[in-house]
């Protein structure tokens, strides 16, 4: 076995959770929250008409685009949400803008020789499922399907922790997928956990269950101050994900130099998606609680 590098990483919180709740590796637990959503890329085609700018061409090729994403998202989610004779209701929710579509990217192109102009634009579509409550095991077995939409679910041996304690994490989901585990501090410092330079897994297998620190990793998950509640993330997309702008720090793990605003977005933008092709996306977030 390889000498493992001890790490001290402070664990910090964003509410009360209640003590004693415990669970081993094989006991999977609902995640305290899911955000998911469709992301795809479309193409956009416009061509000028009489005395019309380019400007105002390109203004009414990206709400064709925008409208071509809700409708592809929608398309989608009613072929995914029909499993096995259930039906799962779902419902497309508005972003911080009041907009049903989140822009990730947006590509312009010159007018080609017949003066048509072209846009490629990436968007996101979230929602959420409805009609069935969460913890629910019906619910969890039927989301556990691979038939299902996306689903990771990601949990810790118990919610509270004292200083000195180790933490443990696991994930597992309901269909192969790429995915990343953040941990978010108390003071809003952000680590990736896996992949890591010594462990360079970014594709997991359906139905088995990951563990983090695991072998090969060199750090360990310690608690000490600064006291409070810190968030556990795993994004999960069904294509490959990828993050720049990442700093390698001791252990082999990664820090993320900006704002933890901008990572989910950064995550979601990174994702290569074919032309006119769709991707499923879920963050998966669980909360720990550290006392002294």
């Amino acid at each position: 076995m390889k000498k493992r590098i001890f790490i001290s990483v402070f664990l910090p919180f964003l509410f009360c959770i209640s003590a004693g709740i415990v669970c081993a590796a094989d006991e999977e637990m609902v995640p305290d929250l899911e955000i998911r959503s469709v992301i795809l890329s479309v193409d956009a085609y416009a061509y000028p008409g009489k005395g019309g700018k380019a400007g105002q061409i390109r203004g009414k090729m990206l709400s064709k685009a925008k409208e071509r994403i809700l409708e592809g998202a929608k398309r989608y989610l009613d072929s995914r949400t029909k499993i096995s004779g259930i039906n799962l209701e779902y419902k497309i929710i508005k972003n911080k803008a009041d907009r049903f579509v989140t822009i990730l990217s947006v590509k312009n192109y010159d007018a080609d020789d017949k003066g048509r102009y072209h846009t490629r634009m990436q968007g996101e579509v979230k929602y959420r499922l409805e009609g069935l409550t969460y913890g629910n095991d019906r619910l969890r077995s039927v989301l556990m399907k691979p038939s299902a939409p996306l689903t990771v679910e990601i949990w810790t041996d118990k919610k509270r922790y004292s200083e000195g304690e180790r933490v443990k994490m696991f994930f597992k989901g309901n269909r192969d997928f790429y995915g990343k585990i953040v941990k978010v501090g108390v003071k809003g410092k952000i680590l990736q956990l896996l992949p890591n330079n010594y462990r360079q897994i970014s594709f997991f297998k359906r139905g088995k269950t990951y563990t983090v620190p695991d072998e090969g990793d060199r750090f360990n998950l310690e608690v000490h101050s600064p006291f409070g509640e810190e968030r556990i993330i795993v994004y999960a997309s069904d294509l490959p994900l990828s993050l720049r702008n990442m700093k390698t720090v001791a252990g082999g793990l990664y820090t993320y130099r900006g704002k933890e605003s901008s990572l989910g977005k950064s995550v979601r933008k990174s994702i290569s998606i074919p032309e006119n092709g769709t991707a499923e996306f879920c963050e998966s977030i669980w909360k720990i609680n550290k006392v002294f």
